[in-house]
C-alpha cells in the first residue's frame, strides 16, 4: 500500500511539480470528481449527436442539437442574479445535479425529436453557472499554480475517457442509448457531488460578500483571491459594461466570435458525414474516440505548463491554429480512418482551448470582476454558438457543397487566429 501511495505521488509531481498542500488537496477532490465526469462523457455525450442520427434527426435537428449547448451560455449573465444570495459553488453542483440527473429520462425515450427536447434542456441546465466555475476556479487554486493543477486534473478524467471510450461504443451497439445514456447519468451526478465537497470557503460565501475578499491572494485554496472592493455588487449590466472599459478584452471577444463562427457552423455537419457518407458504427466511432482521448491526455501533460510558462492567450491561440485541421480533414475524408486526423487534433486541442479561454478571462478581466467578465465571455460565446450552425445548415439548403462549408470554416478560423495575435494579457 505505502509502495502504491509512493508511485501515486511521484506521478502526481511528475504531472504538476510541487504544489502548496491546500491546492493538492483541492486537486485531489476535484481529480475524483472529473474521473467520474470522465465516465459521464464517455458515456453520453461524446455520442449524442451520432445517437441523433441514428435515431433519424435531420440536419437542421443536428444544427438545433450544437446550438442547445450554448443556449445555457447565452444565460449566464443571469446566473450573476440568480447567486446574489448563493454560494458559487453550491450553485454550480445544484445546477449540474439537475441537468445530469435528467438523462435518466432518456430510458424511456426512443424518438430523435424527444431525444433532442431533453439533451436540451441538458445543456441549457449544465452550461448555466459557467461563471460560477471560474471563480471557484480563482479561488482554490492561486495564479501560479492554476495551469498546472487544473491540467493535472483532467489528465485523469482524460485518462478514464480513453479507456471508457471504445467501451460505451461497443455497449451502444449492443444495448442501444437507452440503457447506456441514463446509466453515465448517474456518473455525472457523483460528478457533481464530489465535486462540492472542495473545501473553499470563499465559494461558501453569497456572490454578495465577493467584494469582502482580502485585497491579495492567499497561497491556500481556503481563501478567496478577489480584491476587496467598493464597487456594487455582481449583475449582468456591469458584465456588458466592460466592454467599453477594458478594449483588449473586447477585442479577445471579437476573435473568440469569429473563430467560434468557423468552428461552430460545420458541427452539425460532422456526424452526417460518419453516418450518411461513411456508414460507420457505434464501434468504429468509438475507437476513433479513443485516439481522440490519447491525444487529449497527451494534450493535458503539456497544455498545463505551457499556460504557466507562456500565458493563456499563446496557448488559447496556437489551439485555435490548430483547429483549422479539423474542417479540413472532413474535406477529403472517404473512410473511417481518414477522419482520423481530425479526431486527433480535436483531441489535442481539447485541453488547450478550454485552459486558454478559462484563464483568458480570468488574465483579462479587473480585479474582483472575475464572474461579471466570464459571464460576459460566456454570453457572447452562447450567442455565436445559437448562430454559427445554421450558418452552415443555410448555405447547404442554398445548394453549397459540404466541402464549400468546410472551407469557410477554416477561414473563419484563420480570422479569429490573426485577431487574437493582436490581443496583450
Amino acid at each position: 500500500m505505502r509502495s502504491l501511495s509512493a508511485l501515486l505521488r511521484r506521478a502526481e509531481l511528475a504531472l504538476t511539480g510541487p504544489l502548496p498542500e491546500s491546492v493538492r488537496a483541492a486537486a485531489r477532490i476535484e481529480l475524483v470528481g472529473a474521473m467520474l465526469y470522465g465516465a459521464f462523457f464517455a458515456g453520453s455525450l461524446g455520442f449524442l449527436p451520432v445517437v441523433l442520427r441514428r435515431l433519424g434527426a435531420t440536419t437542421d435537428q443536428l444544427a438545433l442539437y450544437v446550438t442547445f449547448t450554448y443556449v445555457g451560455q447565452l444565460l449566464s449573465p443571469l446566473s450573476i442574479t440568480l447567486m446574489r444570495r448563493r454560494a458559487p459553488l453550491r450553485f454550480a453542483t445544484a445546477c449540474w445535479v439537475a441537468a445530469r440527473g435528467s438523462l435518466v429520462l432518456a430510458a424511456v425515450i426512443a424518438d430523435a425529436t424527444w431525444l433532442l427536447a431533453l439533451v436540451g434542456v441538458f445543456w441549457v441546465v449544465e452550461m448555466l453557472p459557467a461563471p460560477a466555475y471560474a471563480r471557484v476556479m480563482e479561488q482554490i487554486y492561486p495564479l501560479r499554480y492554476r495551469g498546472r493543477a487544473m491540467a493535472g486534473v483532467r489528465v485523469g478524467m482524460t485518462l478514464v475517457v480513453l479507456v471508457a471510450t471504445p467501451l460505451a461504443g461497443a455497449l451502444l451497439d449492443q444495448v442501444g442509448p437507452r440503457v447506456l445514456l441514463p446509466a453515465a447519468a448517474v456518473f455525472g451526478v457523483l460528478a457533481a457531488l464530489v465535486f462540492a465537497r472542495v473545501n473553499v470557503e470563499g465559494a461558501e460565501k453569497p456572490v454578495s460578500a465577493e467584494r469582502a475578499a482580502p485585497a491579495e491572494p492567499a497561497p491556500t485554496a481556503s481563501v478567496a483571491t478577489a480584491p476587496s472592493d467598493s464597487r456594487s455588487a455582481p449583475s449582468p449590466l456591469s458584465a456588458i459594461s466592460a466592454l467599453w472599459r477594458n478594449r483588449p478584452f473586447g477585442l479577445y471577444l471579437a476573435g473568440l466570435t469569429v473563430y467560434g463562427f468557423g468552428g461552430v457552423m460545420a458541427l452539425p455537419l460532422y456526424p452526417v458525414v460518419q453516418v450518411s457518407r461513411l456508414g460507420l458504427s457505434y464501434t468504429q466511432i468509438g475507437y476513433l474516440g479513443l485516439a481522440q482521448s490519447l491525444m487529449w491526455l497527451v494534450g493535458f501533460l503539456y497544455w498545463g505548463r505551457l499556460l504557466d510558462r507562456r500565458g493563456p492567450v499563446w496557448v488559447l491561440r496556437l489551439s485555435m491554429g490548430l483547429a483549422a485541421l479539423v474542417p479540413l480533414t472532413y474535406v477529403f475524408a472517404g473512410s473511417a480512418w481518414a477522419l482520423l486526423p481530425a479526431f486527433l487534433v480535436q483531441g489535442l486541442i481539447q485541453g488547450g482551448f478550454e485552459l486558454g479561454v478559462t484563464n483568458t478571462g480570468i488574465a483579462l478581466a479587473e480585479r474582483g470582476r472575475v464572474m461579471e467578465y466570464t459571464a460576459l465571455q460566456t454570453a457572447v460565446v452562447g450567442l455565436r454558438g445559437m448562430l454559427a450552425p445554421f450558418l452552415g445548415t443555410l448555405l447547404l439548403a442554398l445548394g453549397a457543397p459540404d466541402t464549400a462549408v468546410f472551407a469557410l470554416s477554416v477561414a473563419l478560423i484563420a480570422g479569429g487566429w490573426i485577431l487574437l495575435g493582436r490581443v496583450r494579457a
